[in-house]
């Protein structure tokens, strides 16, 4: 098998104009899907001549984005063709030795041309990932079990996708030593194996074949031994309605609180010790989230701030997209937020974002269709097309209004694009009313508000959204409202304008005390407080102290509590 090599740019124009010449011989293609002969053509003339020849013809057929155009996104055929487009350009991105070993033998032909499996792969492939190592993990899994893999395809991409890089070196959670976690990291075709037992053993709740990676990747990303397993599996036999009784399985223990000891002090951390020994939030919700995943049911690790500091919870698939995500929440501490890890990035993740990742439109035709327009914009403004490009970014949105990627996707290219100010500012309003119920995405498009405002040298009205921030959000996301509080206060602090801090602070503390709990303490009390002690101003850190206590009101004993004396210890 020859090696694919990048053309030179003459032979790269060459393969665009022949792919102009045949666009235009065949406007049709479109109408069906790509044949075997057009798969066989890219592997023929390469994958950057694929792409060129591929842009080229979707250029050439995008007449418009109306039902009759021969590229008509929600139409399957130009799903099939815009994969196969997406296939070439994967692979124009790997090294020669990625692609020469992706193509020995037959692995790759097998990708591009079954088309259910390249719409579950680009449907959870994502920008973060490591794309060789995905491949390579999806083609290790194939070679080991060639009669299983296709029918648990979604379960070897989940595996594939969070097993592309190494697992945060602060797993399963930073309050325990990593000597005492019983890690186990298996080969991708092992970890295969091992789901598949488990399900065709019936220790599952949930069998894998009927899920997506999207939602088996919160089962895999249980990195503990096969006897950590069998024991939850035996010993948490609770059923899927009432499964976050697992998180009360763990005794709490008050002693650890009181004497704050926050770190796990009682040997080998496993699931049986836990529950013997007893435990704190973050060992109720690792106990109940690995649980969780040993039976099958996709799980969450959350943390979070509250009245009196820091707390552990889970969330859990209870039915079919449809997620539980506040098990061992207290909703009297005013947890506004809770944030975790999304295993296939090992970025933060928070319990809204799951809300919009299990709301049901991800499944439907609207959504593919508008990834598909942001696909056809791409390739349009590549080929210096903006107006159609700008027309197919509308399309995007006017498809699936729900999908913030593509307000987003618009939201940049008319940044880029240099569009007046007005057009961008109505177009980010538009957004904002759109996600008017989802306060991360709504706040996403005020902000972006804000910052044209002061790009235009409109001060007032900068400062007007971000009052409107902080005023819709001090209740039920208090989170984002202290966002805009410690932004607002640091220009103080950074500026040295000690007494304006010490004016807006107090106004800041009447606004957000009762209700921004940890976020308000750790993200603006507590920078404040502590340059007050730096500067020497100890009477009136003291005085400050007392004001944060009354308002926040913690609980006796609590983080919050600690540190609010420990502070006072300083401001002596």
């Amino acid at each position: 098998m020859r090696k694919q090599r990048n053309p030179s740019v003459s032979l790269y124009l060459a393969a665009l104009l022949i792919g102009v010449l045949t666009a235009i011989a065949h406007t049709t293609d479109f109408q069906k899907p790509p044949e075997k002969e057009d798969i066989a053509l890219v592997f023929q003339e390469g994958f950057a001549a694929s792409t060129a020849r591929l842009e080229a013809m979707f250029v050439t057929n995008h007449k418009s984005v109306t039902a009759a155009s021969p590229l008509n996104s929600q139409n399957a055929a130009s799903t099939a063709w815009l994969d196969l487009w997406r296939w070439c350009k994967l692979f124009t991105q790997l090294s020669e030795k990625d692609t020469a070993e992706l193509l020995d033998g037959d692995f790759a032909k097998e990708l591009f041309s079954d088309s259910s499996l390249s719409r579950m792969f680009f449907a959870t492939l994502s920008a973060q990932d490591a794309a060789p190592r995905v491949l390579a993990n999806i083609r290790s899994i194939r070679e080991a079990h060639p009669q299983k893999w296709r029918e648990y395809i979604s379960l070897a991409i989940a595996i594939a996708v969070v097993n592309d890089v190494r697992i945060p070196s602060t797993w399963p959670h930073h309050q325990v030593q990593t000597a005492l976690v019983p890690i186990s990291i298996l080969p991708v075709e092992e970890q295969f194996s091992r789901w598949v037992s488990a399900n065709e053993e019936r220790h599952l709740q949930l069998d894998p074949r009927k899920l997506s990676p999207s939602q088996l990747k919160f089962v895999v990303d249980a990195f503990v031994t096969d006897e950590e397993l069998a024991w939850a599996r035996k010993n948490v036999r609770l059923s899927r309605t009432r499964f976050d009784q697992a998180y009360f399985q763990v005794a709490y223990s008050n002693d650890r609180l009181t004497a704050q000891e926050y770190d796990w002090n009682s040997g080998p951390y496993t699931l049986k010790e836990i529950r013997k020994n007893g435990g704190i939030c973050v060992d109720q919700a690792y106990y109940a989230s690995i649980a969780g995943k040993a039976n099958g049911l996709p799980t969450l690790f959350f943390t979070g701030q509250g009245r009196d500091g820091g707390h552990a919870w889970f969330g859990y698939m209870r039915s079919d997209d449809r997620w539980e995500i506040d098990c061992g929440r207290y909703s009297q501490q005013n947890y506004a937020v809770g944030e975790a890890l999304d295993p296939q990035t090992w970025q933060p993740i928070s319990d809204h974002e799951m809300e919009l990742l299990a709301a049901r439109f991800r499944d439907k035709p609207e959504f593919a269709a508008s990834e598909n327009m942001l696909a056809v914009a791409e390739i349009l403004e590549k080929a210096g097309e903006s107006e159609p490009a700008d027309r197919a970014l509308e399309k995007a949105v006017e498809l699936c209004p729900k999908n913030s990627s593509a307000w987003e996707a618009r939201g940049a290219f008319l940044k880029r694009s240099g569009v007046s100010p007005q057009d961008r500012i109505l177009f980010h309003k538009q957004a904002a009313t759109q996600f008017s119920t989802q306060a991360d995405l709504r706040v996403l498009h005020q902000q972006q508000l804000s910052a044209i405002y002061q790009e235009q040298g409109d001060s007032s009205s900068s400062q007007k959204i971000e009052r409107q921030i902080l005023l819709q959000n001090r209740h039920k996301r208090s989170d984002l409202s202290v966002n805009i509080a410690a932004k607002q206060l640091d220009t103080h602090l950074e500026a040295g304008n000690i007494r304006a801090a010490e004016i807006l602070f107090r106004k800041q503390i009447q606004s957000l005390g009762e209700t921004g709990g940890g976020n308000f303490f750790y993200d603006v009390a507590t920078p404040y407080i502590n340059l007050l002690i730096k500067n020497g101003d100890k009477s009136e850190a003291r005085r400050t102290i007392d004001l944060v206590r009354r308002k926040l009101t913690p609980d006796q004993g609590s983080i919050i509590d600690n540190s609010l004396n420990k502070m006072e210890a300083e401001a002596r």
